[in-house]
């Protein structure tokens, strides 16, 4: 059983048409990446797997349910982490954590083995307003509230966009961490680099798929290639 299914997906926007016939598969376990500019429909397809939004069209499955029928079920299997920073900035790093783990009725104790590695470096400012970290540390807290009910996929809607160089390698060692523990992982991204560490990455432009494959030597000339054929 495939981790996401996503069935000739559309979606539009009074005239703009975000998704036109998004199809693609993420295997158990599988970093999966969407690669493409702004506007080619990456963040639809992360509402509408996440059950955030229906598709006009289309049908899709997120571990093994339904998007529309079990969408209750999903939200509890799944952790989504947002483009831009979505926790309380007037709450503290514990209180932010703290208040996640309550929603999804658990403990930090008893996922503490999943977000270990996370945790032990927001920690020492865990009193400190989440507003106030920085860019590095605002997704490290992000992340951790994401997996503090052990989610069985996670999505990760360009979780390092406008992060520093040495905060981007750092999050990314942490998700080769967390595909050894068995989540599956969607992530979309804008840097190349990021990219070529996914396993296979959907190459997106203006609502469509152009292709699916491993990451390519020279991806971003491959993109650029690729974009040029399609007109």
């Amino acid at each position: 059983m495939n981790a996401i299914e996503a069935n000739n997906l559309f979606k539009s926007y009074r005239s703009v048409q975000a998704l036109k016939g998004v199809t693609f598969q993420v295997g158990k376990g599988e970093v999966f990446g969407l690669i493409g500019p702004d506007g080619a429909g990456k963040t639809t397809i992360f509402r509408i797997l996440t059950t955030l939004i229906l598709p006009d069209k289309g049908s899709a499955r997120t571990d093994g349910l339904d998007i529309i029928k079990d969408y209750k079920e999903i939200r509890t299997r799944v952790g989504y982490m947002p483009g831009r920073f979505s926790l309380y900035p007037d709450l503290s790093v514990g209180e932010n954590i703290d208040f996640f783990a309550n929603i999804f009725g658990v403990t930090l104790e008893e996922n503490y083995d999943l977000v270990a590695p996370i945790f032990r470096q927001i920690e020492p400012f865990r009193t400190r307003r989440a507003g106030k970290l920085s860019g590095g540390m605002k997704q490290k807290l992000a992340l951790c509230c994401a997996l503090i009910h052990k989610p069985s996929v996670l999505f990760l809607d360009e979780p390092t966009t406008g992060v520093d160089a040495l905060s981007r390698v750092e999050f990314w060692e942490m998700l080769a961490s967390l595909k050894e523990t068995g989540i599956s992982i969607l992530v979309s991204t804008p840097y190349m680099d990021e990219a070529a560490r996914c396993d296979r990455i959907a190459l997106m432009c203006e609502g469509l798929i152009l292709e699916i494959c491993p990451p390519p030597a020279r991806l971003e000339d491959y993109f650029i290639e690729l974009m040029t054929r399609n007109g």
